[in-house]
């Protein structure tokens, strides 16, 4: 039996001619702009329907300015990112818009940056209306994004902020949480801290550091250090830390990440967390949920900051953001406190 022929998309021209109406009624029945009677607009999208027309959004885009997609440049890498994910795409669907998305890497893994601009300049091409970007390099130039700006797309970056270029921004108050977690500490009686934080050129990391120091700089009898690794090496920093005649009591931690090699590094030591060494995170991960003890760490609201990116976006589509100068969205997160850390005796 052969094998049928796919069927061609219905297009306005066999509306109009099986209508025997022209193709401008044709357009505004389905676009419905325009006058025309409620009489031809319902036998218009009678026979649409029946046809099962679907519009051409690239020409769409092309013909009219708007395509009603958002190209989305976020790394799945977490579920952290991945709920932020989501509440992009769910803001975006209650405004009726598509997400293109593309993953692209993180870390050791990040796409190079004339991978990473051969995609954003893809997705201009692909005529979205706007993006969202989670940058693997905080430091690129205002003129890495020239062709974004040439073509008056808007750009809102997430997580990482672009100081240097005029895209918005929406993510955590990192600062705030290096401060609640350092606060909390303190008001549980801990004098020796320590804080493990990631990569200084991480805009993230060092905005936690900053708060984390803030809080506990001219606190009279508080004594603290700060290492600066990368996640997987942050093991050996702590058995370091915990070898000293001097050791932390308790230690924070720039990312949830880090601890699974925190608590590896307290065992060999014959040290029990919640009890010997207290210890705080960032992010609240679902992937170390299954620690024990569970792990006392500081939330951050991604499906919000998903959300606020999307309503950024929005905001310089629809005109009610005039001007070129960057604007920033910071979520302030949360202390979620469980059994990781104790107050000193």
């Amino acid at each position: 039996m052969a094998a049928s022929k796919p069927r061609r998309n219905a297009t306005v021209k066999q509306i109009a001619d099986e209508l025997g109406v022209s193709l401008m009624t044709v357009s505004r029945a389905l676009s419905g702009r325009g006058r025309i009677s409620d009489e031809t607009r319902d036998r218009v999208l009678a026979v649409a329907k029946r046809l099962k027309y679907r519009p051409n959004r690239l020409v769409h885009a092309i013909k009219h300015g708007r395509s009603r997609t958002v190209g989305v440049m976020v790394p799945i890498a977490n579920s952290f990112s991945a709920t932020l994910v989501r509440g992009i795409h769910d803001a975006l669907a209650e405004h009726h818009y598509l997400p293109i998305l593309h993953f692209h890497g993180e870390g050791p893994q990040a796409d190079r940056d004339d991978v990473e601009l051969e995609y954003l300049h893809r997705l201009l091409d692909q005529r979205v209306d706007g993006i969202i970007f989670w940058p693997s390099d905080e430091t690129v130039p205002q003129l890495y994004l020239r062709e974004v700006w040439e073509r008056g797309v808007p750009l809102v970056a997430v997580d990482r902020h672009l100081p240097r270029t005029n895209a918005d921004f929406s993510g955590t108050d990192d600062e705030a949480g290096g401060r609640i977690a350092a606060e909390h500490l303190l008001e549980l009686g801990h004098r020796r801290l320590s804080h493990i934080g990631g990569e200084h050129w991480v805009s993230t990391y060092a905005d936690r550091r900053r708060g984390f120091e803030a809080a506990v700089a001219d606190v009279p009898g508080v004594s603290y250090s700060v290492e600066e690794c990368a996640d997987c090496q942050c093991g050996e920093i702590a058995a370091r830390l915990l070898a000293g005649r001097d050791r932390p009591t308790a230690i924070f931690l720039s990312s949830d990440r880090m601890a699974p090699h925190v608590y590896a590094a307290a065992e060999s030591r014959g040290l029990t967390i919640g009890k010997d060494l207290s210890v705080v995170g960032f992010a609240d991960l679902a992937e170390t949920a299954w620690l024990r003890p569970r792990l006392t760490t500081v939330r951050q609201n991604a499906y919000l900051i998903g959300q606020e990116a999307a309503r950024l976006l929005f905001d310089r589509l629809e005109g009610r953001a005039p001007g070129a100068a960057p604007r920033s969205v910071r979520v302030v997160p949360e202390l979620v406190v469980r059994e990781s850390v104790v107050a000193v005796a």
